[in-house]
């Protein structure tokens, strides 16, 4: 089975007031497996959404390498790890990150105006997207007129408006109630079964029994 992902001795230091390092990402190396559904789990400052982060083309680690689809993202340059954010990587983020002036069909639709797509092809793809994700009827709302795990639906579609082969997730039930944060993971575990690969950061052991693997952190390292 291809490697979709690979790092090699990870790290990632941030230095604090009073010239203090803390060490994010202390020599990670990870291997995971083209459509595969893993999930890293870890308490608060375990490195575990640096390490998202960094897969994600976010931000650079102080040293070490990644490599997705075989290709150094670490060695890009500023256009060129926009360029790759926009085409292999899909974000869902705990705060769902949409624009608060746009409707939900505009908020999916956005991705693919940032990639030139035309208006009517994006408009058709954005209402199939928020149909998958059962929201068809909500194409006009604007996101406070939504519940968070709507909320959080809207940013699933627009994470897939790019047909990216990698869905990074960042906490996504962190915001929700139980039973929202279960149908988003079911709708994760659905993409799985279709075939993309999913790398989600969570602290909730129950979001654990969607994946098929499980990766620990505690203090920047794998454990």
């Amino acid at each position: 089975m291809k490697q979709i992902i690979v790092t090699q001795d990870l790290r990632k230091t941030y230095v604090m007031e009073g010239d203090i390092e803390i060490k994010a990402l202390d020599g990670v190396d990870l291997e995971i497996e083209e459509g595969a559904f893993v999930i890293a789990m870890g308490p608060s400052g375990s490195g575990k959404s640096t390490l998202m982060h960094i897969i994600g083309g976010l931000d650079r680690p102080s040293s070490g390498k990644v490599f997705v689809n075989d290709e150094a993202i670490t060695e890009l340059d500023e256009h060129q790890i926009a360029v790759y954010r926009r085409r292999t990587i899909g974000f869902v983020f705990q705060s769902f990150n949409l624009i608060p002036t746009m409707t939900a069909l505009e908020n999916v639709a956005l991705p693919l105006r940032l990639n030139g797509v035309g208006r009517r092809e994006r408009l058709h793809r954005a209402f199939d997207l928020l149909s998958m994700v059962g929201l068809k009827d909500r194409l006009y709302h604007k996101p406070t007129q939504l519940s968070g795990g709507q909320q959080q639906r809207i940013a699933i579609a627009r994470a897939l408006a790019n047909d990216p082969p990698l869905i990074v997730a960042d906490e996504p039930t962190g915001n929700l109630d139980t039973t929202s944060g279960e149908n988003i993971m079911e709708i994760l575990a659905e993409l799985h079964k279709q075939g993309r690969t999913i790398f989600v950061v969570s602290h909730d052991p129950r979001m654990t029994r969607y994946a098929d693997r499980v990766i620990h952190m505690l203090d920047g390292k794998m454990v």
